[in-house]
């Protein structure tokens, strides 16, 4: 499996999510709105992984399912939403320019 961050597309700060490519070219988005960073980090993940496992067992993509490493996709996302986690931290907490 792939994964890429995603922002939202009006550039709206609270709005974060990430694209999953399958082995078979399968995509699944998922996304994301708070004022405030989420934790802990690494339930999100597991959330948003099973939320990922749902949507190929729904679509009957068993190919994906076994082909896809699950223990390195919570790892991974787990980054993603820290990596947000932090920029988001960044504009909530930047001292305003005087």
């Amino acid at each position: 499996m792939k994964l890429w961050p995603a922002e939202s597309t009006t550039y709206e700060p609270n709005v974060g999510g990430f694209v999953a490519e399958f082995p078979s070219g399968a995509m699944k988005s998922v996304a994301w709105r708070t004022g405030a960073p989420i934790e802990p980090t690494i339930d999100a993940a597991k959330k948003y992984t099973a939320d990922l496992i749902t949507a190929l067992q729904k679509e009957g993509l068993s190919d994906d399912l076994n082909r896809t490493n699950w223990t390195s996709a919570v790892a991974a996302i787990q980054h993603i939403i820290s990596q947000w986690n932090e920029k988001l931290r960044t504009r909530l907490y930047a001292t305003p320019v005087q």
